[in-house]
């Protein structure tokens, strides 16, 4: 990396820039200018330089100003800064230190020090890079390890859940025997409907275990948030339907086109929505009028807020503490908990977060947040 990296020479002084341009070029290095402070960071994200040359007084944004935003910023920090001034004095030398420039070279300068600072630190940024890179990975082997060993680790505590399935297709393949044995066509349709809803619950476990134990990247697009709402709406409209509870929805109308990951939000709102209904399903309280909303706000901060609330049975603060742990389900043998769990991890894979408040008797609201970027 050291005779490929890529510098950014930042000096208003036009002299400056072509020597320096010129000898780096001539070491191997690749480079590109800057005039001002503004160029300075619009170039660093354009450019993506391994190491910034970085004048102090400049037109517009100085130097010092530049060096603070770029330590400031997660995405810039690490960006080895060399200061190259002729403001040499000690309480110049201090104070741009101070903002956290990596490094402080007077003007005029010897360009054999500079060469060898550029040499140094350009090494520096590909020793970073090398360790940054491994500790991502060790963190990732480390969360797919933690994942797959909750799923061998918490396999017997499916087993009610399955039994029940099992018990579920004998009971309907024993209907289907005994109609055809009688030719009751009648009981022939209710045997098979109970042996497809049980392959559909055979169906959306295993899927949500390979969801769960194996690592997913966000398939980025253009989408509409209300249009994926919408849809989860109409898709749960049956079920809430035949327990006489009311789906409202409340989309923000300021909301259009963003890059999202419209697969992913799509899971997380129908695992919530479907929570939602069974929440008021198993309501004790039958004089309520059960309503499901499900509401979109676009955020300041390029953010989409998803809200999910349901005046059902609500949970107790233990309850919620439990919520996101391994299997955990307050369904009795009738869920599994990996709803839950993948739509945090689907989440927390986009960048977002997940929350919830709860009342036990007067309901619950999941709130997801996640990034959006702009329609180019």
């Amino acid at each position: 990396m050291t005779n490929k990296a890529k510098i950014l020479i930042v000096d208003d002084d036009i002299d400056t820039v072509e020597l320096l341009t010129k000898r780096l070029r001539a070491e191997g290095y690749h480079t590109s200018e800057a005039y001002d402070g503004e160029q300075a960071l619009q170039q660093v994200v354009e450019y993506q330089p391994d190491l910034i040359l970085l004048d102090i007084m400049m037109p517009k944004i100085d130097g010092y100003e530049v060096c603070r935003r770029l330590k400031g910023s997660e995405d810039t920090k690490l960006i080895p800064t060399i200061m190259l001034t002729a403001k040499g004095k000690i309480p110049d030398k201090v104070k741009g230190l101070g903002i956290g420039a990596d490094d402080y070279i007077a003007k005029p300068f010897d360009y054999r020090e500079l060469s060898q600072r550029v040499r140094h630190w350009t090494a520096v940024k590909m020793e970073v890079e090398e360790r940054l890179t491994k500790i991502r990975q060790l963190e990732k082997e480390l969360i797919q390890s933690e994942r797959l060993a909750a799923v061998g680790q918490t396999v017997a505590s499916l087993a009610h859940y399955v039994k029940n399935i099992l018990f579920g297709l004998k009971g309907g393949v024993y209907l289907v025997n005994e109609a055809l044995k009688e030719d009751d066509t009648d009981s022939l349709k209710d045997g098979w409907d109970l042996v497809e809803s049980n392959m559909g619950r055979i169906s959306g476990l295993v899927l949500d275990l390979l969801e769960y134990s194996r690592e997913r990247k966000p398939e980025y697009e253009k989408c509409f948030p209300n249009e994926i709402a919408d849809d989860v709406c109409k898709l749960s409209q049956e079920s809430a339907k035949e327990y006489s509870i009311k789906i409202i929805k409340d989309f923000d109308p300021s909301m259009g086109e963003v890059v999202m990951d419209p697969k992913g939000i799509h899971r997380c709102l129908l695992n919530l929505v479907s929570n939602a209904i069974d929440a008021c399903i198993y309501d004790s309280n039958e004089e309520k009028k059960w309503v499901v909303q499900v509401r979109t706000t676009l955020e300041d901060d390029s953010m989409v807020k998803f809200e999910v609330s349901d005046n059902g049975c609500g949970m107790d603060e233990e309850t919620k503490e439990k919520l996101f742990t391994s299997f955990f389900t307050t369904k009795e043998g009738r869920g599994t908990g990996l709803g839950l769990l993948n739509t945090q991890k689907i989440v927390q894979e986009h960048g977002g977060t997940i929350t919830v408040n709860s009342q036990p008797g007067k309901g619950s609201t999941f709130t997801i947040r996640m990034p959006y970027r702009d329609v180019a």
